[in-house]
């Protein structure tokens, strides 16, 4: 993420619970089913406002990370009530402060739509996490329909500026581009929310 995308998440940060609160209803079931193969040391990066944590299983420790101070301070409380244990952190993921083979499991949400270099920010993730474990996505991605993806693009115009937001990105495309493996791919909603396990090669 650049300056400005951290700055837009600052300036949504105490409205992005009610953006975000219908698609959170709509995804309980999927980002559930995901979660389930979190397991050992586990880096959850983008947190934003921690919706997610409520489908997190219980006694995992998790170190959260966003760019966006704001986004942090909402996502406290929710950190403070998950059953296990997560310290929130301000980093940006091109750039992770960890050791190489540092996590077991790395799980973002909706995050990779914004982060400015993908590719590069999925070599990070790649770099900390051990050979053995798993990266576990919840991401909007480009519609391979010729009219949702033409509405993605179109609402990209308005996302991108607003918060830096991309909903027409390849990702799993992406995913590969920087070794990993794809395990399993599921559509979460149509085909432009997916749920995406995957290995490093």
């Amino acid at each position: 993420m650049t300056t400005s995308s951290t700055k837009g998440y600052d300036r949504v940060a105490n409205v992005f619970d009610f953006l975000r609160g219908g698609d959170m209803k709509r995804w309980c079931a999927p980002q559930t089913r995901l979660f389930e193969n979190m397991n050992g040391k586990v880096l959850y990066v983008g947190a934003g406002t921690g919706q997610e944590i409520v489908n997190f299983p219980p006694g995992l420790n998790i170190t959260a990370i966003d760019l966006s101070l704001k986004m942090l301070e909402k996502a406290r409380p929710r950190a403070e009530a998950y059953n296990g244990k997560i310290n929130l952190e301000i980093m940006d993921a091109h750039r992770l402060a960890f050791p190489d083979n540092s996590f077991d499991t790395v799980v973002t949400v909706c995050v990779f739509c914004t982060v400015t270099d993908p590719v590069h920010g999925l070599e990070e993730i790649k770099r900390v996490l051990k050979p053995d474990g798993k990266l576990l996505m919840f991401e909007h991605v480009m519609s391979r329909n010729p009219l949702y993806g033409l509405i993605l693009k179109m609402m990209s115009l308005f996302t991108v500026a607003l918060e830096g937001t991309h909903l027409d990105r390849n990702t799993v495309s992406n995913i590969r581009k920087a070794g990993f493996a794809v395990e399993k791919e599921q559509n979460a909603y149509l085909d432009i929310v997916k749920a995406i396990t995957a290995n490093p090669n």
